[in-house]
């Protein structure tokens, strides 16, 4: 194998992970986990959605956004109704609560990501968002056939 090409894959992984870890370190200076920050963050930023939608959005287990669900609905942050097509299928909706609870949180995104767009600029963030979405769509086919 060539050296060249393992350390770059070690190289884009890690960076992966410590994005992934500055977004934690983000959630707990909140006080949300990860997961409940980004299913809010969805729901903030995109309106409501489906279980099942977050399921496939984020490849997350449906038991792991299920029991976040079930926590955010407890604490009132989120609801959920049925459509007149499916009545097995809950749609999720933040709540006014909801809305209080992450608005802090959600700002605080908004304003790191338009500093790293205005650090980066548009040209380079879009060249970012097409590789990564190529390096992604490289790793499902990959998984796909084995």
């Amino acid at each position: 194998m060539d050296a060249a090409y393992t350390h770059s894959m070690i190289d884009i992984n890690m960076s992966v992970n410590q994005i992934k870890g500055s977004l934690v370190q983000m959630a707990k200076k909140y006080d949300v986990n990860y997961h409940e920050m980004v299913l809010m963050y969805h729901l903030y930023r995109n309106g409501d959605c489906t279980q099942k939608q977050l399921c496939d959005y984020y490849l997350l287990p449906k038991q792991t956004v299920n029991n976040i669900v079930m926590a955010m609905k407890g604490a009132g942050n989120i609801d959920w109704y049925f459509t007149a097509t499916n009545k097995k299928e809950k749609v999720l909706t933040i709540t006014e609560k909801g809305m209080d609870y992450i608005s802090s949180l959600v700002l605080s995104m908004n304003s790191t990501e338009e500093t790293i767009e205005n650090i980066m600029g548009a040209e380079k963030m879009s060249t970012l968002v097409e590789l990564l979405g190529e390096y992604n769509s490289i790793i499902k086919a990959s998984i796909a056939s084995l």
